[in-house]
């Protein structure tokens, strides 16, 4: 699948004048946290004229979509020996979660700019937005090799589907946090190796407890386990119940001096 018209050079030199459109706008891409630049920019920062970017695409948005599936590449690349390395490194299900997780973490975070200008893209270019999705579907099944591999040690009993409910619940965490499609949430180191912990225990704990599921709702529309509200008594209407009446208070002072009748 081809993201846009381009005309990649043969020649050395129009190779390397190619290579600094591509670097150029990618690097703009991340100063920026998104596409808000002209060809112009790129014109700039590459050290390359406009006409020259017109004779290898039709506009900046073929450009943006051939930088996109270079860095989706890459990433989706280290993501694969990243994952190889933590199984070859590991020998039990929690260990190889903990690894994958911290991992993950790290190599998001290193490649957090540009993701963040893609990720807003894709929400109004169709093109990058499936680039996107595929390198993503590409992860989790790289993911569900490695951790399956304990399929015995995974309570889940739908192992496949915890695997991968895990894996994105993990991610959209780390997203979040880094601001992957939206505005990054400051935190601290010590916040961010906190968050690793964590998201390694619940990835870990979702796929070796067995799940529970909840009692039905209880006859009354209410909550199963807590109280039912009181019937109301006779014929006494709902929003209409007696009220106790108010203690009466004694009267204050000297004694009345009249005689008691009798």
């Amino acid at each position: 699948m081809k993201p846009g018209p381009q005309r990649e050079p043969v020649q050395s030199r129009s190779k390397a004048s190619y290579e600094r459109m591509l670097a150029a706008a990618q690097e703009l891409l991340k100063i920026h946290g998104n596409d808000e630049f002209t060809l112009t920019d790129v014109s700039r920062v590459g050290k390359v004229s406009v006409g020259s970017i017109y004779c290898r695409f039709d506009s900046k948005d073929d450009l943006i979509r051939v930088v996109q599936e270079r860095v989706q590449t890459d990433i989706q690349h280290e993501q694969r020996q990243l994952i190889a390395r933590v199984a070859l490194e590991t020998s039990n299900l929690y260990d190889l979660v903990a690894a994958l997780t911290a991992g993950m973490a790290e190599h998001l975070r290193h490649h957090a700019d540009i993701l963040r200008a893609m990720m807003l893209r894709a929400n109004h270019d169709p093109v990058v937005a499936r680039l996107g999705k595929m390198s993503h579907q590409a992860a989790i099944g790289d993911i569900k090799l490695a951790v399956l591999r304990y399929r015995d040690a995974i309570a889940h009993p739908d192992p496949e589907r915890a695997v991968q409910a895990g894996f994105n619940i993990m991610y959209s965490a780390l997203a979040r946090v880094l601001g992957l499609g939206s505005n990054r949430e400051q935190g601290d180191a010590w916040e961010w190796e906190q968050l690793k912990r964590d998201l390694t225990h619940s990835f870990a704990a979702y796929l070796m407890t067995e799940p529970r599921v909840a009692k039905a709702v209880a006859p009354d529309g209410g909550w199963p386990g807590l109280p039912a509200e009181p019937e109301p008594q006779g014929d006494i209407q709902p929003g209409t119940e007696a009220v106790a009446p108010l203690p009466q208070r004694k009267p204050r002072g000297r004694p009345s001096t009249r005689a008691k009748a009798g």
